[in-house]
């Protein structure tokens, strides 16, 4: 009788073991972000379009064995939603009707596209020196916006610089195989760098970098893709 009622209540504070810890890490990295000047909500508001508060110019390099392809676009947060981006360029010439789909379909969200909040018990602190704090965390797909969905099969960490103070950047690695815009993808390395803009206090994309090991028919080839941030604006 006594085994009966003891594995329910070992059952029950394991269970609240695990829930405090869990919550106990994300209270801790709010706590972490906060100290730094990180806002609350940083990392779910910079995915979507109609949070943003700059225009800018967007420069994409997609490389591969056989090819490479560089696209120049703008965006302006604003213009009528699905109106957001617009591509200006391919290899230096006007693009054409079906580059402009595809660039429309992989950048242009609607606003009910989702938050991409992390869950609770997905922010970790994995490790704090004297010089940087580095965070783990994952985002949950059902809240993603569409072009980011590929990222609820990644791990992120966020790079703190603990001397300047200062967000460096954040990676991704796949846990899985994932989709990222026309690619299927066994692995994936991605690379988010941000600038300070001191007069807003406000960080924002200098550049991403990502790293492939894509299928395409039947066989599995790299592929890089850098996109540079530049020309910002505020604009609101």
């Amino acid at each position: 009788m006594k085994k009966q009622i003891l594995l329910p209540v070992l059952a029950i504070a394991f269970g609240l073991f695990i829930y405090s810890t869990a919550f106990g890490q994300k209270a801790e990295v709010e706590k972490r972000l906060k100290e730094y000047s990180i806002p609350h909500g940083f990392f779910e508001d910079n995915l979507k379009d109609e949070n943003a508060n700059h225009t800018f110019n967007i420069k994409t390099t997609t490389i591969t064995d056989q090819e490479t392809k560089v696209e120049v676009g703008v965006f302006d947060p604003t213009l009528p939603e699905g109106e957001r981006w617009k591509l200006i360029s391919v290899n230096g010439k006007n693009p054409t009707n079906k580059q402009n789909k595809q660039f429309h379909k992989a950048h242009n969200t609607s606003e009910d596209s989702g938050a991409g909040e992390p869950a609770d018990n997905d922010w970790e602190i994995l490790e704090d020196n004297d010089s940087e704090l580095i965070i783990g965390f994952q985002y949950r797909e059902e809240n993603l916006p569409h072009k980011y969905k590929f990222l609820a099969k990644c791990k992120g960490k966020v790079f703190i610089n603990k001397t300047e103070k200062r967000l460096e950047k954040v990676e991704f690695d796949n846990t899985g195989p994932l989709k990222v815009k026309i690619f299927n993808v066994d692995k994936l390395e991605m690379v988010v760098n941000y600038q300070f803009e001191e007069s807003t206090q406000t960080y924002l994309i200098e550049k991403e970098d990502i790293l492939m090991d894509a299928r395409i028919l039947g066989q599995t080839i790299e592929v890089k893709e850098i996109s540079e941030f530049f020309d910002y604006k505020k604009v609101r």
